[in-house]
């Protein structure tokens, strides 16, 4: 067979194995949504490298840096509070994105959103995305004071379970306020008090 027949085909399988791997990766959030566990807010404390509080400032959809072919979402926030992580003005991530978010229920970003987000380093490849998918990325609602409350994508949904319990295991106890927002079962609760509890909660024993 004439050389060039070779050279042909290893470009051909090149290009073939780099859309299969944007494929993959491309539908793996969506697969995952049905198959991720549930954590509680003492785990994403735990587990977290950044717990970073803030304002969208930045969205731009571009391909992962050396691989034109995966689709990715890069935010920069303005910081309001970094609870955990570098210190900063601005923090930036990189996810994957699909374009399918709706349909998955997971919400895209916005300029002018506030967000608390609980976060891994970035990888080698410097993507990272919220731990727990929509359970570790918060939205915030409502004036910058006492007013404030939050929320993540599953509505708070089994947020607090066991929290208590697994930070007295740990040997911290909570105040009472902190233990009153710990007995929510769903729905936003007051952004300062969340705060408070999730700043509590940093002093467990990390997760890796």
């Amino acid at each position: 067979m004439p050389p060039y027949i070779f050279q042909f085909c290893r470009i051909g399988m090149v290009r073939l194995g780099t859309v299969v791997l944007a494929v993959i990766l491309s539908f793996c959030p969506l697969s995952a949504q049905y198959m991720v566990r549930p954590v509680n807010l003492a785990y994403l404390a735990q587990r977290a490298d950044v717990i970073i509080q803030g304002r969208v400032i930045s969205v731009s959809h571009e391909p992962l840096p050396g691989y034109p072919n995966i689709p990715t979402v890069k935010v920069m926030l303005e910081v309001e509070n970094m609870v955990r992580g570098p210190a900063g003005k601005t923090y930036t991530i990189r996810e994957l994105y699909v374009g399918l978010k709706s349909r998955e229920g997971k919400q895209d970003y916005g300029i002018g959103q506030r967000l608390l987000l609980f976060l891994p380093s970035p990888s080698q490849y410097g993507l990272s995305s919220p731990i727990g998918m929509g359970q570790g990325r918060f939205l915030i609602a409502g004036s910058a004071g006492d007013g404030a409350t939050i929320v993540n994508e599953y509505g708070n949904t089994g947020l607090f379970r066991n929290v208590e319990r697994d930070a007295n295991a740990a040997g911290k106890r909570l105040t009472a306020n902190q233990s009153r927002i710990a007995a929510v079962e769903n729905g936003p609760v007051s952004l300062s008090e969340f705060v408070s509890l999730v700043g509590s909660l940093t002093s467990l024993p990390r997760i890796q």
